[in-house]
């Protein structure tokens, strides 16, 4: 996606500071997991004013090709029909602020070229991400931003091996458990039907090989408790 399909970015963000966005973790790159978008946590609305519509959305976009005038992965064109594929950016009334959070490697996004949805390729070199505030009518939206000014940085993407939280390691097709604790692991293939359920007891570090039949690109969830995560591998 050009970015003059959006607004320029010029010399705002050196005047603006960085109070009024985090990006957790900091520093951060591609391989880091899932992130944490702080939006407003001082009360400076600065850069997006939300003027009182608490339903905002994160319109975002990877840089693959050293070209920064081109998001090569992005959430397709500026349209309420691509709202979905955007990230929800919502007002948390017991932290006083917006929140997101999203995971940027294990996204779908349209592939500039081509403009199919897929996930980025291993190996990919990434060298930086980029995102804008938009409402949830697309009346209104921030200047292009990029997560480098809030410390993201380059790298090369890597779906060997890959964290999700503290405590699950994801490689070669398996997990590795460090934490104690019963987990439901759910995998579905790329239609959303479910291939595959089970319960794992987990009592020391364990490995649990995941059983993928076929080639294919596959949604796995992780649930314990009230939290779930889900990462995609691809068998080929």
């Amino acid at each position: 996606m050009k970015l003059t399909l959006l607004s320029a970015l010029a010399a705002f963000c050196s005047v603006c500071g960085f109070s009024q966005i985090e990006l957790q973790p900091n520093p951060s790159d591609i391989n880091s997991g899932t992130f944490t978008f702080k939006y407003g946590e001082l009360g400076d609305y600065s850069i997006f004013d939300p003027l009182g519509n608490p339903n905002l959305y994160l319109y975002t976009g990877l840089q693959t090709d050293a070209d920064p005038m081109t998001w090569d992965y992005n959430d397709g064109e500026f349209v309420l029909e691509n709202l979905g594929q955007m990230i929800p950016l919502t007002y948390d009334n017991s932290l006083g602020y917006y929140v997101a959070t999203f995971n940027p490697k294990t996204r779908t996004y349209v592939e500039e070229v081509t403009q199919m949805l897929t996930t980025v390729p291993e190996g990919t070199e990434v060298f930086d991400w980029y995102f804008l505030i938009t409402t949830d009518d697309l009346s209104r939206q921030s200047a292009d931003l990029k997560g480098s000014d809030y410390g993201f940085n380059a790298a090369v993407l890597s779906t060997n091996d890959f964290t999700i939280g503290s405590d699950i390691v994801a490689f070669d097709q398996s997990l590795k458990f460090f934490k104690q604790g019963s987990y439901n692991i759910s995998i579905y293939d790329s239609l959303g039907k479910l291939v595959n359920s089970e319960a794992v007891t987990v009592s020391a570090t364990t490995i649990y090989e995941l059983p993928l039949a076929s080639n294919g690109l596959y949604i796995v969830e992780i649930s314990s408790g009230r939290i779930t995560k889900t990462l995609k591998i691809l068998k080929h």
